[in-house]
């Protein structure tokens, strides 16, 4: 480029002129072009510095137990890093309000049961349900095989266990029948353990079958058995364990929440095919409950996904819908819900993206591990 800058200007290369020693000179005033000097080779381009991943607050709906294997799992196996995730997850517990932290923007997602967005919901929050992690409840109420019971008629007149003195599925059970829970039984306000149904103080009680059922089993020293009535069969149960945040947040991220969904089903993938690593998780994590605990939990809580009939985290109309009747018509809340109460626009685009790895998302094959009570807990 020099050079032809150089001619266009009417510059000779006056080779003719010099010394006797051949050598060419330049004289002082002339303008010679001299030969282009070779290219500087290109610097590669520097690399882009990663995106800082995006931040999120969990929090759980209780202690750190298996009941929340899945997002531990999601977390130890990185698939939130994956996904340029940084997922902090805090436990919840009875002096815990996971919706409070949820409105205060003290978490970004917290896990609670269906039916409790909807009550926040007409107390004026603005929760919404992306995602159903339990398909079948784990509530139950649990009895001994010597109380002469076949159906719910024959709770009249026995002392029921509810927690907080109240459980929607209980009383939706009562209605079914023509009977009302508070005139045809004896409503006993039972704490978060099984002490008073092991001492006899209660004829039903109230449990999860991932937790207090458990309880029960390690601590029945008779020789009678422990029976349990299912809202599932009954047609009165309410939905459980949902990933819940506010309409606010979703609007505003929605990359976000489809890559976390994306990879918390990652997560409860892992422990549906690898329990005995998620319960080593969950213990690393910290929990109250010893392994033989974990274990039977982990094993319960995979039932309540899998196998999954409408595929992982989807809530439907009619799921949706059998939750807002029974509190609607058990007085939980005071007019009927709205749908406005989920959305599973997220759900349905984070499986559908090609970044979804190909992994089960219903689960037919599952098969729970075969475990004995009375050997688990001795």
């Amino acid at each position: 480029m020099l050079g032809l800058i150089a001619a266009a200007c009417g510059s000779s290369d006056d080779s003719s002129s010099g010394s006797s020693s051949g050598s060419s000179v330049v004289s002082s005033g002339s303008s010679v072009a001299e030969p282009d000097e070779p290219d500087e080779p290109a610097e590669p381009d520097e690399p882009d510095e990663p995106a800082e991943p995006d931040e999120i607050k969990l929090t759980l709906q209780w202690v750190t137990q298996a009941q929340f294997a899945g997002y531990h799992a999601a977390l130890d196996q990185g698939y939130y890093a994956d996904e340029n995730l940084d997922v902090t997850i805090q436990p919840g517990g009875p002096d815990v309000n996971p919706i409070q932290l949820l409105i205060s923007g003290d978490s970004d997602i917290v896990i609670q049961p269906f039916g409790t967005v909807l009550t926040s919901r007409e107390a004026g929050a603005d929760v919404v349900s992306m995602g159903q992690v339990f398909e079948r409840g784990a509530y139950r109420l649990v009895y001994f095989d010597d109380q002469d019971i076949s159906g719910v008629p024959d709770w009249a007149g026995k002392t029921i266990g509810l927690w907080g003195g109240f459980e929607p599925k209980v009383s939706a059970a009562f209605g079914k029948f023509g009977m009302n829970v508070d005139e045809d039984a004896n409503v006993f306000s039972q704490g978060w353990d099984m002490v008073a149904f092991l001492d006899g103080q209660l004829d039903l009680s109230s449990a999860m079958t991932y937790n207090e059922y458990a309880q029960a089993l390690a601590g029945n020293e008779s020789d009678r058995e422990i029976l349990m009535w299912d809202p599932n069969e009954e047609g009165t149960a309410t939905l459980e364990d949902s990933l819940v945040t506010t309409e606010a947040w979703l609007a505003a991220n929605p990359d976000i929440a489809e890559r976390f969904i994306r990879a918390t089903a990652l997560g409860w993938m892992h422990c549906r095919d690898n329990p005995e690593s998620c319960i080593d998780i969950v213990l690393a994590n910290g929990t109250a409950l010893p392994r033989d605990f974990q274990t039977w939990q982990m094993n319960e809580v995979n039932k309540l996904l899998w196998p999954s009939t409408n595929g992982l985290f989807n809530l439907t109309d009619d799921m949706y819908q059998e939750t807002a009747d029974i509190l609607y018509n058990y007085g939980v809340i005071e007019s009927p819900a709205s749908k406005e109460s989920f959305d599973m626009s997220h759900r349905d685009r984070a499986f559908g993206s090609e970044k979804m790895p190909e992994g089960d998302l219903f689960g037919n094959d599952f098969t729970p591990m075969d475990l004995d009570p009375r050997e688990l807990f001795g």
